[in-house]
């Protein structure tokens, strides 16, 4: 016969935590699911680009390059400008050409201003209306990753869209415009018809091998049963405009006396 315990054991085994089935559950739950968390999270980590097709690898690598490449020039054109405005006498004189030279370049790009240069032109003809807005936006997004400066699209009823950062697709049952015959997209709010053209500025070469790229806007065109035909020119002309918006709030600056 076992002696009596005390009243400090009779205690610590009342204070001793028991197992049961209502906390066993719980934790095995908690278990398995921070298990299926690090399993998710590996193989996401080891999929990355290894899961993508070859052309897909194709463009993400030209895209980098490009990106590089075009942030050092932009890097090389700043300095060159920091010098030429912080030099001496000369420095006011240069720093208002700058600003002037500035100011045309943001209308170009804010399309107000009439643009000219070196570029291309794609034509894109949809006879089977499978050519969406969705593909008319990749086909933008490319071009701007190209180094595009400026992009008008227009089709053969002289229908033309200057387009800008803010510029938007839908097709036009999305737009409301009440059109159902394919070959349509609304841009902007203007009903644009197939065949679609582009007319870009930019290095010809450049935006010419950006959409001929494996996977890329000319093989999308090819398996939509669409063509695209690029044309390199030393000379485009984009006219259409956009008109310059007020601002609500803001208004020139008083100069106050000192």
């Amino acid at each position: 016969m076992s002696a009596p315990r005390s009243g400090w054991a009779r205690l610590r085994s009342a204070m001793r935590p028991h197992a049961t089935k209502g906390h066993l559950l719980p934790a095995v739950l908690c278990a398995v699911l921070g298990f299926a968390v690090v399993v998710q999270v590996r193989s996401t980590q080891e999929t990355g680009l290894e899961g993508l097709r070859q052309s897909d690898l194709v463009r993400i690598l030209d895209d980098v390059t490009e990106r590089s490449a075009r942030l050092q020039n932009e890097a090389r054109d700043l300095e060159e400008t920091r010098v030429r405005v912080t030099n001496g006498r000369n420095g006011s004189r240069a720093a208002l050409e700058e600003a002037q030279s500035e100011s045309q370049a943001l209308g170009i790009l804010a399309g107000t201003l009439p643009a000219t240069g070196p570029g291309i032109e794609l034509t894109i003809s949809d006879p089977r209306g499978k050519v969406g807005s969705e593909v008319l936006l990749d086909t933008l997004q490319e071009l701007r990753d190209a180094g595009a400066e400026a992009v008008e699209i227009s089709s053969l009823d002289g229908s033309a869209v200057r387009v800008v950062a803010s510029t938007s697709f839908a097709d036009p049952a999305e737009a409301g415009s009440g059109s159902t015959a394919p070959g349509r997209v609304v841009v902007d709010g203007t009903e644009l018809t197939s065949p679609y053209r582009f007319r870009v500025i930019g290095e010809p070469r450049t935006l010419a091998a950006a959409l001929d790229i494996p996977g890329g806007v000319l093989d999308v065109l090819h398996q939509r049963e669409a063509q695209g035909v690029v044309t390199q020119r030393d000379a485009v002309t984009i006219t259409s405009l956009r008109a310059a918006p007020s601002p609500r709030y803001a208004r020139p600056a008083t100069t106050q006396p000192d």
